[in-house]
């Protein structure tokens, strides 16, 4: 084989190895893209998921507590009307005994029929019309079953009284033999629930419904039309898994019909036979995940025409020796490796604002040294809530302490921690937790950076009247003005933290001038904690 030859086997077969080299790194960077992209569409679902459970059990509760309210005026009603006054004759006396229940501003009634269905008093009028209930599900169910003594909740109507869309809860009147002598009702004004869900503000945006394991949904809001009664069908994949015996479950299905991909999730009623389904549009579902897949591609386009333009480059210094260039590769084939890794796994937001703020030409050592400090104590929070608390909060204000305590002591300021007993907060999360620990380390940091205070104070204590825990971070420094003062980045990002707590939690910031500053942060705790 002639030198030249030599030279064009060995030109074609480097330049196989370069191209196999961009090709398994292009290969292996968009990998990694996908997995990237699967992830973060796997958690914005998660998201989604939680979002539509935390909604229907608002809902749900809501309509429970409702039933239990309704149930508990009927009973009281079924107890107190003797068989004897349940007669036209005595219409002024049961209207008088029936305006003394006070329903919520969400109920109609109570009313009474007698055996026949006849409507006999009413609690919202005194002179009833002349008016026959008798066809009515809400009579005929205690009607036609002499044994039953069951709470019937009805499917939507339009009430001729008050002219608007509601449900009829009913009892049945008996005896002390059981023998039947009447129905007490009371209705439900079905607008309450028409607010409720405009309220939650899912009108432009998916779907809401609550329904009956009888297949008739009671109200619906689809895409901003509110639906009530037999004219809306029932959301086939949630209806079916109801009547199976689930009580909560997520579903990613065709619903609606308009046959549109939805999200959501379901809960069942344990103590009625009702259930409500939440869902979003999967484009809404989609409008949260795709910018980030577009950069995702952007980054891997780049990534690769960045190794094509390397691996051009050293093919092109061919009087570097063959081992050099062998090297060259090598490195930098290493270093992108454990650049894109680093990329994968970095906080380069933080970092990025940081060099902003460098930019502005107003540097300041202090600054510069708090910032990072700010970077350095947010990783440690993030570690941390990873760590299980279960709701502990005295574990919670622990960990803030082992963060906080010495940097305070060590600044000369007098560290006065008073805690006393706290009862453990069910449904804390590691994003609420986190969200606490955060706010609490902005208090104490605006203790140290700005307060120039002598004494700095953390008390909690459970407050058994309000079934909440109190939170208290004070100083005895300067002070400001609440209402010459601009609020600061730091005061803002601490209502808004506040502001995602599960929870519940409220916060209020009280300072003056000479008087020091006082945070006090109120976490909701339910009351079966005390």
């Amino acid at each position: 084989m002639t030198p030249r030859k030599a030279r064009i086997l060995s030109g074609r077969l480097s330049n196989a190895s370069s191209a196999i080299i961009c090709g398994t790194f292009s290969l292996f960077v968009l990998l990694l893209c996908v997995a990237a992209g699967l992830h973060f569409k796997s958690l914005i679902q998660q998201e989604f998921y939680r979002q539509t459970e935390t909604v229907a059990q608002v809902l749900l509760a809501d309509f429970e507590d409702d039933v239990a309210a309704a149930d508990a005026i009927l009973s009281r009603v079924a107890a107190d009307i003797p068989k004897d006054a349940v007669s036209p004759e005595h219409e002024q006396q049961l209207h008088r005994l029936l305006s003394g229940y006070t329903p919520q501003p969400s109920m109609i009634g109570p009313a009474i029929l007698d055996r026949n269905g006849t409507l006999i008093a009413s609690a919202t009028t005194d002179a009833v019309p002349a008016m026959s209930l008798k066809d009515r599900n809400a009579f005929r169910i205690h009607a036609d079953s002499p044994n039953e003594d069951i709470l019937y909740i009805g499917t939507p109507m339009r009430s001729a009284m008050v002219d608007e869309w509601i449900i009829q809860f009913s009892r049945p009147l008996r005896d002390e033999t059981g023998a039947f002598y009447g129905v007490v009702i009371l209705s439900y004004r079905l607008s309450h629930f028409v607010r409720l869900y405009e309220k939650l503000k899912l009108s432009d945006r998916g779907f809401a419904a609550l329904a009956g394991k009888d297949g008739v949904v009671r109200v619906r809001t689809f895409n901003g039309t509110i639906g009530l009664g037999d004219e809306v069908p029932r959301v086939a994949v949630a209806y079916r898994r109801v009547l199976a015996g689930e009580n909560v479950g997520t579903f990613y299905a065709r619903t609606g019909p308009d046959d549109v991909l939805r999200i959501g999730t379901f809960v069942a009623s344990q103590m009625t036979p009702f259930y409500v389904t939440v869902a979003y549009d999967n484009d809404y579902l989609r409008a949260r995940y795709i910018g980030f897949l577009y950069a995702l591609g952007l980054c891997w386009l780049v990534l690769t025409a960045g190794i094509v333009a390397a691996t051009y480059f050293i093919r092109r210094l061919e009087t570097v020796k063959r081992q050099a260039q062998l090297e060259i590769v090598n490195s930098a084939v290493a270093e992108r490796q454990n650049i894109s890794a680093d990329m994968h796994d970095s906080i380069g937001a933080s970092l990025a604002a940081l060099l902003a703020s460098l930019s502005t030409g107003h540097i300041q050592a202090a600054d510069v040294r708090r910032k990072v400090g700010e970077v350095l104590m947010e990783l440690r929070f993030l570690v941390d809530s990873s760590e299980p608390v279960d709701g502990d909060v005295g574990l919670l204000l622990g960990n803030v302490r082992h963060r906080m305590g010495s940097g305070i002591e060590l600044a000369g300021i007098a560290f006065d921690w008073q805690i006393g007993d706290l009862p453990p907060i069910e449904g804390l999360t590691p994003r609420d937790t986190l969200a606490v620990k955060l706010v609490l380390m902005e208090a104490f940091s605006n203790v140290l950076h700005h307060s120039k205070a002598t004494v700095a104070k953390l008390a909690a204590h459970y407050n058994a009247s309000t079934s909440a825990i109190v939170i208290c971070v004070s100083d005895n420094g300067r002070g400001f003005d609440e209402t010459t003062t601009a609020a600061g980045r730091g005061l803002s990002n601490m209502r808004k933290r506040v502001a995602t707590i599960s929870t519940g939690a409220t916060i209020e910031i009280n300072s003056s001038p000479g008087r020091g500053t006082t945070i006090r942060l109120t976490l909701d705790a339910p009351r079966s904690a005390s």
